[in-house]
């Protein structure tokens, strides 16, 4: 047998175990710690084009079944799961961004675009947008562009090689916003911790982008619509929506274990609440991500 196919259906094999065992809530699997051994894929996948078509010597096999059950260890490990990505680091250089709100703003655009790290949008401002942020390899910059109704604000990351310690990076940022304008946000990083309170503000548009990565989000009821998309790799992702508020929730995803509360399942990836078409305010979920937990729960 090659290896290849050995490794790939062993792996298999254990991942819809995890899945199942999560399931059944005899595990409580956070999917953004499994990232961490990713490159066991990559090891595998050299010694495979190594051995080609030889038969796979037993040594090899005991590697291969010796760091699976690690993997299967890692996640059974409770302390390995809900805890945000930690990115230990020395000292960090902080800074500080703010910009005036102008009354007659109506709408809002923020728009973050970083890398690895933890990120936070929580409390309000009376300010457009106050931003705080702690790196130890590069630095951010915050730009804005205002019309008559409208403003745009772009937090961007910009990294440096020099002095990069893979593994030993710190990336905070902490974000505050104004109530008052309909805004999107746009959340543009690697792999991350976020943790996003949205539940002061009216939002219309929220989009996560994201790699390997943990994102807890909270809704509110302030806008009319609000549509939120996001896309991950291996992921944890949790949101709250509003019981007063109609809620659709459409998941896309290859290897998942979900929990969607307080819904109707309406078809084999569709969920809606009961209120939904009777909600005047509703809120449009839609989730694609690879191996993933995926909840959604109704407060």
């Amino acid at each position: 047998m090659r290896l290849s196919t050995l490794f790939w259906g062993v792996l298999l094999i254990a991942i819809g175990g995890l899945f199942l065992f999560n399931n059944l809530g005899m595990l409580n699997v956070n999917w953004d710690t499994i990232w961490r051994l990713w490159p066991m894929i990559l090891v595998f996948w050299g010694l495979s084009i190594l051995i080609g078509k030889q038969r796979t010597p037993w040594y090899v096999v005991v590697l291969m079944i010796f760091l699976l059950l690690f993997m299967i260890a890692a996640a059974a490990t409770s302390s390995w799961f809900h805890n945000d990505f930690e990115f230990v680091s020395g000292d960090g250089f902080q800074q500080k961004f703010e910009e005036p709100f102008a009354p007659n703003t109506e709408k809002a655009t923020f728009r973050l675009q970083s890398g690895a790290g933890r990120f936070y949008i929580r409390d309000t401002t009376s300010q457009l947008i106050k931003a705080e942020t702690e790196v130890n390899f590069g630095k951010y910059t915050l730009t804005r562009e205002q019309s008559d109704h409208s403003a745009f604000v772009t937090l961007d990351f910009r990294g440096r090689n020099r002095g990069w310690n893979f593994g030993n990076g710190r990336n905070h940022v902490d974000v505050r916003l104004n109530p008052h304008p309909s805004w999107t946000i746009n959340i543009q990083v690697g792999a991350a911790s976020g943790n996003f309170d949205l539940s002061p503000f009216k939002v219309e548009e929220l989009r996560i982008d994201a790699g390997a990565s943990s994102m807890k989000v909270r809704l509110g009821d302030r806008a009319d619509d609000t549509r939120v998309i996001v896309k991950t790799g291996a992921s944890s992702t949790s949101i709250e929506v509003p019981e007063s508020v109609g809620c659709e929730v459409r998941l896309q995803t290859a290897l998942s274990g979900k929990r969607i509360r307080g819904f109707e399942k309406m078809s084999g990836s569709r969920y809606q609440t009961s209120n939904f078409e009777s909600a005047s305010k509703k809120i449009y979920i839609d989730v694609s991500a690879g191996v993933s937990e995926v909840r959604v729960d109704r407060y």
